[in-house]
């Protein structure tokens, strides 16, 4: 089996983690590595070959009218984004897969705890640390006057794998184990095969990186950065949640994202304004009522795509579909059964962006005659058997990213009030919950909600 294992730069946020700067293809046989062969000169490499011209989603062309490999990861459900990815690398001349895996620096820095450092002095003149490693790796890999910056990466990756054996034991065996759990779950390391069977493997484990469904309350900030360097190193994200159910069961969100540029400016790689296309993904129907904060890079540094370029189908059927909210200039369109408010943000260093957002959602909390709990519940929750109605929100983690701060709150009417709330050490009474996370995984939030009469 051949493998294309992208290295996913969460410095510069992109919809799936990072910016693919490097890449590399792994060959297995027998259940093990056979070979690994890496591009000196990264994904870069993949555009002399490119048979293909196809015209870039119109966010990219602030960089690039012309879509390339490096920019094929666009989607934040990895399973389309992957697919994107195969294709471009094969129509860029490069053989057909089977499957991509992407990781993000962490990942190696996590290795590295466990490994300890490695030594790479003979040809770089370094050594390898978890402390030293995205730096390092960032200073080489923007090295001017030569065609391979991104040897290192590719080296360090073989050298890794050369002395992960001889460096297990015991005692760090367990802690390899909590690592590369922990990357998993936090969406650092991501999988897709063509394989439907070890696809549906990977699917039932979580590792899959898809948009999960909900029939209930939703929430995912998608951001990218186009030509906003390596800024995203420096962005502190909060995101503040707040549904308020009005006493029709109507129910109107709030979304606030704070997003601080801790950085200084004209500090190397991440000193520079942050340009973030930001994609706010809701449940499918939501309705935007308000909408501001944003702010656009000015239009003449958008570039036109040759009109005789192919049109990507998924592209051009999200953006012919695309409706522009007058006010702030949001994009509203539909993807992967989410209705997705999409518009854009910059922070300079020292600076903070913040972009509200608020609509109404496609459902009412209202009690079915239909709605049944099972007995055991209701015995537990509802002895007067009361009317009651379910509430729950699922917030999904941008994979790749090192986790904003959440902060969700349910207001409810007088007429109703919460008689069970999981998880049981939320803060959840009466008529609200108030709820203080890190997203550093996809987190779930249920509230059954007594109508009273």
């Amino acid at each position: 089996k051949r493998y294309l294992l992208v290295f996913q730069n969460n410095a510069e946020m992109r919809a799936t983690g990072g910016f693919i700067g490097s890449y590399a293809l792994v060959d297995f046989q027998g259940g093990k590595i056979k070979n690994i062969e890496a591009p000196a000169g990264g994904s870069y490499d993949t555009e002399a070959g490119l048979k293909d011209l196809v015209a870039a989603p119109e966010p990219l062309r602030l960089v690039n009218p012309l879509w390339h490999f490096w920019d094929a990861n666009w989607w934040p459900d990895w399973p389309r984004s992957a697919k994107k990815l195969a294709w471009f690398y094969e129509h860029s001349d490069g053989p057909t897969v089977d499957g991509v895996i992407g990781l993000t620096p962490r990942v190696v820095e996590k290795l590295l705890q466990v490994i300890g450092p490695v030594d790479m002095t003979e040809k770089y003149g370094v050594t390898i640390t978890a402390e030293n490693f995205w730096q390092t790796a960032q200073d080489f890999s923007e090295q001017k006057g030569t065609n391979k910056p991104k040897e290192i990466i590719g080296d360090l990756l073989v050298k890794i794998i050369e002395e992960l054996p001889k460096k297990l034991n015991r005692e760090n065996l367990a802690s390899l184990a909590k690592i590369l759990q922990e990357c998993l779950d936090e969406k650092h390391i991501l999988f897709y095969f063509f394989d439907n069977e070890l696809e549906n493997k990977i699917a039932k484990y979580g590792w899959d990186g898809k948009l999960k469904y909900t029939a209930w309350d939703y929430l995912l900030v998608v951001n990218t950065n186009i030509a906003g360097g390596k800024s995203d190193r420096k962005i502190r994200e909060t995101i503040s949640h707040q549904a308020e159910v009005k006493s029709d069961g109507s129910v109107i969100d709030t979304v606030v994202i704070k997003r601080e540029h801790t950085g200084e400016k004209f500090q190397s790689f991440s000193g520079v304004r942050n340009v973030d296309w930001m994609r706010v993904y809701v449940p499918l129907g939501s309705k935007l009522l308000e909408a501001e904060g944003f702010q656009k890079p000015d239009e003449i540094y958008f570039q036109k795509p040759d009109p005789s370029w192919q049109k990507d189908e998924d592209v051009s059927r999200e953006e012919s579909s695309a409706i522009t909210e007058e006010g702030s200039g949001a994009k509203i369109y539909e993807e992967d059964g989410k209705t997705v408010f999409a518009n854009w943000s910059m922070v300079d260093p020292g600076q903070t962006a913040v972009i509200r957002l608020k609509y109404i959602l496609p459902f009412k909390l209202t009690a079915p005659l239909s709605y049944k709990l099972p007995d055991k519940i209701i015995e537990a929750i509802n002895p007067g058997q009361e009317a009651v109605v379910p509430y729950a929100l699922l917030a999904q983690k941008q994979s790749g990213s090192e986790g904003s701060i959440i902060k969700s709150e349910l207001k409810l009417p007088a007429n109703m009030q919460i008689i069970w709330h999981y998880p049981e050490s939320e803060n959840a009474q009466g008529d609200s919950w108030n709820i203080e996370d890190v997203l550093n995984i996809d987190k779930y939030w249920a509230a059954i909600i007594k109508i009273k009469n």
